[in-house]
């Protein structure tokens, strides 16, 4: 996971340099992380596929294979077409990577699920931190660096491979979590099914929403800090900073991941995130601490926000898959669109557009929330858990 963070944030450092050694302008520069990112949903949709044919242990090893791979091609091939063929690459494993650790972590352990789901994103924060100091270390000039460390580490993670479960099939998605109301799968049809139909897409949009406001500020906030006259290593630091807050909101909502409903959660922290970088947009010289804040609130709402999936009872057959690979599909979006408009408009066009995406994710969120209040199945049964 750790390898999978610094693969994720290196290439906003990046960017400056990317665009003097290629010549490419705002919306090619933003173009790898959201190649990458086909990657990824291509990956999470491989999984429902794959595993029953190939088990974990194999399935790990194929993404292990093509995070090194793609990972080595960008930082050993000088050549444009080389980093986008390798991002293509790199973003099958991760997503596949990403897929498979969720939702094993979610469902093996059990009522720890919540916490220990955070943990594993605790450590990719943790890579997304490293990156951009790493990237500060060597030089922005010789970011190349950063992807053969990536494809070293990928190697070593491999090296696990015999101590994972060669079992296959998707896991049994359990009805009952501890310390949290968990609703029965609804049959297919009917006003159940077509209320599971909004749930999922509300779940499709927070993602696509969240995932568009983290990679935005992860790949051009170092390019908006410099415009307002921070250095190359100031913004750096500054993206390393928000990284690490991203992290921190991870670990703080460990503690209360069998304590508060995941649904409150979500839209505490997707209304945070508004906040954040409303802060951004209307107070001047405030940037960096309205990303600090905004990677603040970030940080619980992906493996939350899968708990709390999990949680509705729909998370059924490759329904986790598809949830996944819509959180990766908002780092295809945004990135190239923040580029298009910093083309015509500027930097300071990042923090109001970031303003609408977040707004989607609570109104989103809240959607959901309201859907599953109005389900009868969701009272309480009998001798049933009790809320948080």
């Amino acid at each position: 996971m750790i390898g999978m963070g610094l693969l994720w944030a290196a290439y906003g450092p990046a960017i400056p340099q990317l665009q003097r050694q290629f010549g490419t302008d705002e919306f090619g520069a933003g173009l790898p992380l959201a190649v990458q990112s086909v990657g990824s949903v291509v990956g999470a949709l491989l999984v429902p596929v794959l595993l029953g044919r190939l088990g974990y242990r194999s399935l790990f090893g194929l993404a292990f294979a093509a995070l090194a791979a793609g990972a080595i091609v960008i930082g050993s091939l000088p050549a444009w077409a080389a980093v986008m063929v390798g991002a293509v690459i790199a973003g099958v494993g991760l997503g596949v990577c990403d897929t498979l650790v969720s939702q094993s972590f979610i469902v093996g352990h059990r009522g720890r699920g919540a916490a220990m789901v955070n943990v594993a994103h605790g450590c990719f924060g943790v890579g997304t931190v490293l990156a951009p100091v790493l990237v500060a270390m060597v030089g922005v000039q010789n970011w190349p660096v950063m992807f053969l460390v990536v494809g070293a580490l990928m190697v070593i993670a491999a090296t696990g491979l015999p101590g994972i479960s060669t079992s296959k099939g998707l896991p049994r998605i359990s009805t009952r979590m501890e310390g949290h109301r968990t609703l029965e799968a609804p049959a297919s049809g009917g006003s159940s099914g077509r209320v599971g139909f909004w749930v999922i897409l509300g779940f499709l949009v927070v993602y696509v929403a969240h995932f568009g406001v983290q990679s935005g500020i992860g790949s051009w906030g170092p390019t908006r800090l410099m415009d307002e006259g921070s250095t190359e290593m100031q913004a750096t630091l500054a993206t390393s900073g928000y990284w690490l807050a991203m992290v921190v909101g991870r670990v703080a909502a460990i503690p209360f991941a069998t304590l508060v409903r995941p649904s409150l959660v979500v839209i505490a922290s997707a209304s945070g995130m508004t906040v954040a970088v409303g802060i951004a947009a209307l107070v001047p010289g405030a940037t960096v601490w309205a990303y600090l804040l905004a990677g603040l609130m970030i940080g619980p709402i992906f493996p939350t926000g899968l708990t709390w999936l999990h949680s509705t009872g729909h998370a059924r057959g490759g329904t986790f898959s598809y949830v996944v690979a819509s959180a990766l599909a908002g780092s295809i979006l945004i990135p190239p669109l923040l580029g298009a408009l910093f083309r015509t408009w500027g930097s300071g066009a990042l923090a109001p557009t970031l303003v609408v995406v977040s707004l989607v994710a609570v109104a989103a969120a809240v959607t959901i929330t309201l859907l599953m209040h109005d389900r009868p199945a969701e009272r309480l049964n009998e001798g049933g858990l009790a809320s948080a």
